[in-house]
Order: structure tokens, then sequence, then C-alpha cells
């Protein structure tokens, strides 16, 4: 089963032919909104402000997109998009559970440490409102989150997960939790994340919670098993030392 990534769909311009430069003054618009949602958040812009920052009147904007809330979603579009192409690329390549997991919890705490603009926009500035279950970032959110779906249905069905593991359960765990843990962070008040650390930790309490036990005991003895055969493959044992050679005086004793 493959996760579809959002469609890259022509501008939904309000009005007029879309000719190279009626999409090229799109762009420019859709530019100039990212960098000021980005900076001052969504409700503190306005579409006078943003036309500004492409040099042309206010009109001309709505002439473009019908809507700031229009504005914005074509610039949600253009910021996830390439998001989850880019996990769908290393999901890909993974099999696993734990592989898989830890996979997208690392590329999830990646995206507040990178993209912490990102983060604010989508956490606190657009998904608070009433009306966030009929938006574009919920149909967007749920194609970011499928991968993790996807990783907990194949784990249950290869035998990883025990029979009626709650998927979404599961999704909440790992994305709410970690939400909740670097919230101060998107506001400058956290100490520096160390991705990789905290993408370890991160998985082995997922997988102590979801796990049986006795699963989760043979899967610590494989990761510590796995380790020890990449320390022996990257540094091979030192050579035996080399027998003395006896002297003469030992040969006829």
């Amino acid at each position: 089963m493959k996760v579809a990534a959002p469609k890259a769909e022509p501008l939904p311009l309000a009005a007029g032919a879309q000719t190279p430069r009626r999409l090229r003054r799109a762009a420019e618009i859709v530019t100039a909104a990212r960098e000021a949602f980005l900076d001052k958040g969504f409700e503190r812009v306005s579409v006078a402000e943003i036309a500004a920052r492409v040099g042309v009147v206010e009109g001309l904007v709505y002439s473009y997109f019908p809507s700031k809330r229009e504005l914005l979603n074509e610039v949600l579009r253009g910021m996830y998009g390439p998001l989850i192409q880019d996990i769908e690329a290393g999901f890909t390549r993974l099999q696993g559970l734990r592989s898989r997991l830890r996979f997208l919890i690392w590329r999830h705490l990646r995206v507040y440490v990178e993209e912490p603009g990102l983060s604010r926009l989508a956490l606190h500035e657009v998904r608070t409102g009433p009306e966030y279950f009929e938006s574009v970032l919920h149909d967007l959110h749920v194609q970011y989150t499928a991968f993790l779906m996807r990783t907990v249905r194949d784990a249950v069905q290869d035998g990883e997960l025990p029979a009626g593991t709650d998927a979404e359960l599961v999704r909440s765990l790992v994305y709410g939790g970690i939400e909740h843990r670097l919230w101060a962070a998107l506001y400058g008040r956290g100490s520096r994340i160390d991705v990789e650390a905290m993408a370890d930790r991160w998985t082995e309490v997922v997988l102590q919670g979801i796990q049986p036990v006795a699963r989760s005991a043979e899967s610590q003895l494989e990761r510590r098993l796995a380790r020890l055969e990449q320390l022996v493959v990257a540094k091979p044992l030192a050579a035996a030392p080399r027998p003395r050679k006896r002297t003469p005086q030992a040969r006829t004793a």
C-alpha cells in the first residue's frame, strides 16, 4: 500500500486563465504569504501586508486567491507536500516495526527542530479552530500520519504486535506526546534537542507500551546482538599475540 502524497495541482486562482505570468505572480504571492505567516502567525497578518511584500495592491491578491484562508491552504500544501514525499522515500526502504517507528519519530522530531515556524503555524495558529476537521490542514495531517498507521497495521499482520492493537491510539501516543514534550521548544523556552538521542528514547518508550513483554525482551536482545555485530564489523578483533620464540637454552633443557 502506497501513501499518496499531495498532488501538485494548479494553483486555485480566483479568476482568469492560468497564464505563465499569472502563475509567476501567484507563486510570488504564496511565497510572501508563507514568509508573513511564519513570521507573525496567520491571524496577525493582513492581506494588505502580503500585497505590500509583493509590491502590488491588496485587490490584486484577491484576484488570485478568493480569501486569506485559501492563501493559507496553498502555503500549507506547499510546505507539507515535500515533507510527505521525503518521508515516503525513507519509509519505503524500511521493514519491521522498530525500524519504521524509529524513522517516523526521528523525522517528526526534525520538523520541530528544522521547521519550527511550520509547527507553530499548524499547531497553534490553524489547528485550534473549530473548523479544523473540515480543513485542508486536517487532510494533510491524515496523509502525514498515515505512515504510522500503516506501520502498526503491518506489524499486527506480521505478528510483531498483538491483534487488536489500536493504531489510532498509537498515533496519538507518538504525535501527541511529541507535541506536548516539545511545545516549549517551539517558543524558545526549551533546551537544545538531541534528535538522535530523543528518537531512541521515544522509540523504546512506545515499544515498551505496545509490545507484549516477551516480545519486548526479545527485541532488546536482538538489538544488543545487532550492536555487537556492528562493532565486530567496524572494529575487527586484534590479531592474537604471536607465541614467543624459544631460546636455544629452552630447546635443550
